[in-house]
Order: structure tokens, then sequence, then C-alpha cells
């Protein structure tokens, strides 16, 4: 019986059904680990790019809307300085899951009211010019980071009423800001506004991968400065007649700003050294106007606007 049992399995080994069904087996492991490692080198950064790529869309949409809500709230305290709205703008700080690969979702860090910011506004005029000071040295930013690996990194900064959009040092402006330069037809005058949102908001740095909310709620409504605001001298009601302007941009972003400005001079007509200047520093860009034989008609609000988020 038991020299039978030993010939059995000796049989066993010997057989051609045993070997095929082994090569089987390992041909079999071979493929999967093929297609696991074809998967996760050729596959798997392409998925993953996509989904970073696909996240930065609407991390895009987000910080767009962010700003149009700014502007809205904004525009709404210029209408009626006691208009109290509240608008949520949430931003995305992660998107979807990588297909078939748990634990990849992408995420960034969102950073308030933590960069370099703010604008100095210096009027000369007949009246004794004037000078913000302090007052605007400060008036809020909010940035996102993303924490790619494969495509792109892109930072989406709001400041100074601004989108801007760096990438490997360079920054771009996407969305403009308040601040505008323009020329009437026909008239020898160069209308210039600086329309300014100041965030008030606890400052501070969150890193992500889920939804967080930002609720902006209009606080209050300062007239900075208005040229066509007349003014009493003695017996006489007159307006004050602008000389120069100049605005000071505090910002890391120093490569847009200049950009903005000497876009916006040349669609004025305006010529550098003669009408303008542009100094560009490591942290703020300076824009200096000064036309020759054209008045200045210049105006400044800032809208004071409560951030809240979920940063401690």
């Amino acid at each position: 019986m038991k020299k039978r049992f030993f010939e059995s399995i000796s049989s066993f080994y010997r057989s051609e059904s045993g070997i095929a069904a082994a090569v089987a087996a390992a041909l079999l492991l071979g493929i999967i680990v093929i297609a696991m490692t074809t998967i996760q080198v050729q596959y798997v950064p392409v998925w993953k790019e996509d989904a970073e790529y696909a996240h930065m869309s609407d991390v895009w949409q987000d910080m767009s809307r962010f700003k149009s809500n700014v502007d809205i709230l904004a525009a709404g305290l210029e209408m009626n300085p006691n208009s109290r709205i509240t608008l949520n703008s949430p931003i995305q700080l992660g998107g979807s899951d990588v297909p078939f690969i748990g634990g990849m979702k992408t995420g960034g860090t969102l950073t308030v009211n933590n960069a370099v910011s703010g604008i100095l506004i210096e009027v000369n005029d007949d009246m004794g010019g004037y000078n913000t000071s302090q007052t605007l040295s400060d008036i809020g930013s909010v940035s996102y980071r993303p924490t790619n690996v494969h495509s792109v990194e892109e930072t989406y900064c709001y400041e100074n009423g601004a989108l801007i959009v760096t990438q490997n040092g360079r920054s771009v402006m996407k969305l403009f800001p308040g601040i505008v330069l323009e020329d009437e037809a026909g008239i020898s005058t160069v209308n210039l506004s600086a329309r300014i949102a100041t965030l008030e908001g606890t400052r501070g740095v969150m890193a992500s991968n889920s939804i967080e909310n930002i609720r902006l709620t209009s606080q209050d409504f300062i007239n900075i400065y208005d040229s066509e605001q007349e003014y009493t001298s003695g017996n006489t009601t007159k307006k004050a007649n602008v000389t120069s302007v100049d605005l000071t941009i505090y910002t890391e972003n120093t490569e847009a700003w200049e950009k903005y400005f000497e876009d916006s001079a040349n669609e004025t007509h305006l010529q550098e050294g003669t009408d303008y200047n542009i100094t560009r520093e490591d942290y703020s860009v300076k824009f200096s106007l000064f036309p020759v034989n054209k008045t200045i008609n210049f105006k400044a609000y800032n809208a004071i606007i409560k951030m809240k988020t979920d940063i401690q």
C-alpha cells in the first residue's frame, strides 16, 4: 500500500499535466507582475498628473470667484456704505482621488494675510497734498500653493485687488485690480482711480486636502481722495489741482505689477520719463504719474471687508 502511494506521487511529478500547470501558474504570475509594473510606471504618473491638473483648474475657479466676491462687496459699499452683505467663497484645497490608488488625494496650503501686501498713496496738489502713510500698509492677501508632484506648481495669490499666478519664480497678473488708468478722448485729462479692498481677518496657514470656506462680510467704506470734490478756501470754492500721484504697491510679485502699470500707461498713450515713471524694487513697485500739459483726475476709496476662516 505504501509502495503504491509513493509510486502515485512519483508518477504525478513525472506527468506532463503537472509540469504544464506549474508553467502556466508561473506565466500568469509573470503577466500579473508585468501588468502591475507597467501600470505603476506608465499610467499612475499620468493619472496623478491629470488629477493634479484638474484640481488646479478647480482652484483657479475658486480663487477667481473669491476675487469676484471681494469686488462685489466693494462695489456694494461704494453704492451704499451702510450695506452689510455676506458672501461665502469655498476653496478646494484637495482634489479627487487618483483612480485605483487609495490615499493619493491631491492637496495644498492656504495662506491668509501672511504675504507682503499694501498700498501707499501720495498726492501732490495745490491744497497741501495727501499721504495715506501706514493706513494701507497691510490690506490682506489670500494665496494657495499646491503640493503637486507631477504637474507644474502654480501658486494663486489674491493681493491688492489682483489675482496673480506665480510659476518657477515668474509672476503673471490674470485678473486686474481696481487701479484703473485711462484718458478721455479729445480732453487733456488723465483719469486714475484706486478702488482698494482691505481684508481684515486672522493671519494663518492651513494645509489640507478638503474644502475650506472663506466668509466675506462688508464692514465699512472710507473715501480716501477725490479730486472732483469741492473745497472752500476763504470765500471761494474750488477743486484741488492735482499735479502728480504716486502709487506704491507692496508685493512679492513685482514682475506682474510692473507689467500691469506698463500696459496701462501704454494704453493711455503716456510717455515714460515724460508722463510717468515705474520704479521696481525687491518688494515694491512704484508708479509715478505726472503727465505734461494734462490734468489728473484722481479718486481713491477703501472698502473694509471682514474675512473669516477656520484657520486658528
